[in-house]
């Protein structure tokens, strides 16, 4: 069985899609980073960097980077062919992109949804966000131009790759001003978000309302 660490609205939404969507038999253990769970020691054994998602293999290895476990695990599950293998001609393709999802992308959502981490001063996270906003307008408009299949990311159909794009969508200010901007963008979201793994992993990683609480 695979463990999976995660935290609510976080790359954990890719690993559980993708987990999903292999088959594999996970059970999953939540990690408050609001309360500093992913600075106790505990947690630090399992990843030095402090960061979620990470996953443990059924060998209790310990993995993190949603870009670095995607990729694992449809190695460890070829038959799921949710990434491409090493050899096949998209390979390469894929590792670009995904790279340039988890850093261009990634990095950037996280001045969009946190500027405060990256300035002290009211005005200067002002500008921070600001930036960070047309930035992912930028990577967006990139993303727009480079989706090769019908609808999927990549002509083989859908991959991990997708996953880690559509839920970079759902961190944009403006989410349906974003998809109004690029129709390739809006019909891979839309196909994705129709898919069973990803609306389980979504419903899962959904910060929980007031209601739900009480």
């Amino acid at each position: 069985m695979y463990t999976l660490y995660w935290e609510y609205m976080a790359g954990s939404i890719v690993v559980q899609a993708t987990l999903e969507t292999i088959g594999a038999d996970y059970q999953m253990r939540y990690v408050d980073m609001g309360a500093d769970e992913h600075l106790a020691p505990d947690f630090l054994k399992l990843n030095p960097a402090g960061r979620v998602p990470v996953l443990g293999l059924p060998d209790g290895t310990m993995v993190g980077e949603t870009a670095a476990i995607a990729t694992l695990l449809g190695e460890m599950h070829q038959t799921s062919a949710i990434t491409p293998l090493p050899g096949d001609e998209d390979r390469g393709e894929y590792l670009y992109w995904l790279s340039v999802m988890s850093t261009a992308g990634y990095v950037t959502s996280s001045r969009v949804r946190h500027p405060e981490r990256f300035a002290q001063s009211d005005n200067a996270i002002a500008e921070v966000k600001q930036q960070a906003d047309k930035d992912f307008e930028a990577f967006f408009g990139l993303m727009e131009r480079v989706i090769s299949g019908e609808p999927f990311m990549l002509r083989r159909g859908l991959t991990s790759l997708d996953f880690y794009l559509v839920m970079l969508a759902e961190w944009v200010s403006d989410r349906e001003a974003l998809l109004d901007r690029h129709p390739r963008l809006h019909d891979l979201c839309a196909a994705v978000r129709e898919t069973p793994a990803y609306t389980m992993a979504l419903d899962t990683h959904r910060l929980p309302t007031a209601d739900a609480a009480e």
